[in-house]
């Protein structure tokens, strides 16, 4: 079990999370926002901020930079409302058939793309928005990218080459991740505010919407089934299950954690009262 923390880089448990220790031989940069994991060679590659990226081929005991990421002349735009104003890599998506295609959601910084394990990259700028939120690069055709931002939802159907914005159907724009069952990658569910972060403040909160796509993104449903009429908290978390084609859940910054057993159809709270939710995974023991 790994843990990408805000401040002091990975850790790892190999007691169920009993126990854990620190794993940062290579890493530069502690600020870990992203950890994903290839499901055929096990390779970790790691998102941080400032924007970096990092990858493990032996489980974590040492991590190398994939330092041409900081290189590309893009890099003097990137940026992040939020003093210092350094970006950081917010999303990480790996292909299954290509260990060596690597796609990061750079906050602010549109999407980068590396086809080559992480030794050169390629900043994706067209059709994409400057706040990028996640990427994924889908299981049954991997030329399917999608990715969330802070102003809508975007589809590349060549590989990430290009992207154009799919919002038919939706009424709020700043998204969440998307989840999916590997099983039924056509069906999507995310969710997402009216309004970016400086605004979740106001007397009416984030004004959130969630929604299901059933055809891979070219359209969305807005779900209400078990919701408020009016929901104040935001979206920062969306997570599937992997033995439930019909379960997600979602965490917002209120501390609650929504589910759903049905695909979306309805919604009932299962957590409240805790921290904002940043981050979420089903596991079983």
């Amino acid at each position: 079990m790994y843990a990408a923390t805000s401040r002091a880089g990975v850790f790892l448990s190999d007691d169920r999370g009993q126990t854990w220790c620190e794993i940062n031989e290579g890493i530069t940069y502690k600020e870990a926002w992203s950890l994903v994991q290839h499901p055929t060679t096990g390779e970790l590659v790691l998102g941080t901020g400032p924007s970096s990226v990092f990858k493990s081929d032996d489980g974590g005991d040492s991590w190398s930079d994939c330092e041409q990421l900081r290189t590309l002349p893009e890099t003097i735009d990137w940026s992040f409302p939020q003093p210092p104003h350094v970006s950081h890599v917010k999303g990480l998506a790996l292909c299954a058939q290509d260990p060596n295609l690597i796609f990061g959601a750079v906050e602010e910084g549109w999407i980068v793309r590396s086809k080559d394990g992480g030794k050169s990259w390629q900043n994706i700028r067209e059709g994409t928005e400057f706040d990028s939120h996640s990427v994924a690069v889908m299981p049954d055709n991997p030329a399917v990218v999608i990715a969330t931002s802070g102003k809508w939802f975007y589809k590349s159907v060549d590989g990430g080459d290009h992207f154009t914005k799919r919002d038919a159907g939706l009424d709020r724009r700043y998204m969440a991740q998307v989840a999916y069952h590997p099983s039924r990658p056509q069906v999507f569910l995310t969710a997402a505010a009216a309004v970016p972060p400086p605004f979740w403040r106001r007397p009416e909160g984030a004004d959130t919407g969630f929604y299901r796509s059933a055809d891979q993104g070219e359209s969305w449903q807005r779900l209400s089934g078990g919701l408020p009429e009016y929901f104040k908290a935001a979206p920062r978390a969306v997570a599937g299950d992997a033995e439930e084609p019909d379960t997600f859940l979602f965490g917002m910054t209120d501390g609650g954690v929504w589910l759903t057993e049905d695909g979306g159809d309805s919604f009932c709270q299962i957590v409240a009262g805790i921290p904002q939710v940043t981050s979420l995974r089903v596991a079983y023991r």
